[in-house]
């Protein structure tokens, strides 16, 4: 029973450290916002350069890189951490299975609409329904297959326990 405090107190951390990092990273300035995504996208075709790999329209990579990267991966890693934390949570683990689920989908909203709120009012920012589709996918998709590999392991934990 410890081990899943510690777990949920861990994970919680995370999660709130993930969330800070994207409402932080949505109000940088446009200049500063895209130069870090040139830099972090052209390390990246540098590495796919040496094993081989040719990028021909480096722009265009760089658009789907900060898309992925930047919206899908980090939402999907808070979507992660998030569902993580909801169920080591004993007590809303124990008392409100679904409602769980729903608080962390209700996080992952309000945290992409207030991140492209906030760059709707940030100079050489855009803030588009767009990646607010992006983020919530990777979200939601981290989070479910989260909650999705928790349900199979509670279920094939009560056969066993059926079972003896």
């Amino acid at each position: 029973m410890k081990a899943r405090k510690i777990l949920f107190y861990i994970f919680l951390v995370l999660s709130i450290a993930t969330n800070v990092l994207i409402i932080v990273e949505s109000s940088i300035g446009g200049s500063g916002s895209a130069s870090q995504s040139a830099s972090i996208s052209d390390w990246f075709i540098k590495i796919l350069e040496t094993i081989g790999i040719t990028i021909s329209d480096v722009e265009t990579f760089r658009y789907v890189f900060r898309k992925l990267v930047g919206h899908f991966l980090l939402f999907g890693l808070s979507g992660l951490f998030t569902s993580l934390s909801l169920i080591f949570s004993d007590y809303l683990m124990n008392k409100f299975k679904w409602k769980n689920m729903l608080f962390c989908l209700g996080l992952g909203v309000i945290v992409a609409v207030i991140s492209e709120l906030i760059q709707a009012f940030v100079p050489g920012r855009y803030g588009t329904f767009t990646d607010v589709f992006i983020d919530l996918a990777g979200y939601i998709g981290f989070a479910g297959i989260t909650y999705l590999i928790y349900y199979l392991i509670k279920r094939k934990s009560k056969k066993t326990n059926e079972a003896i």
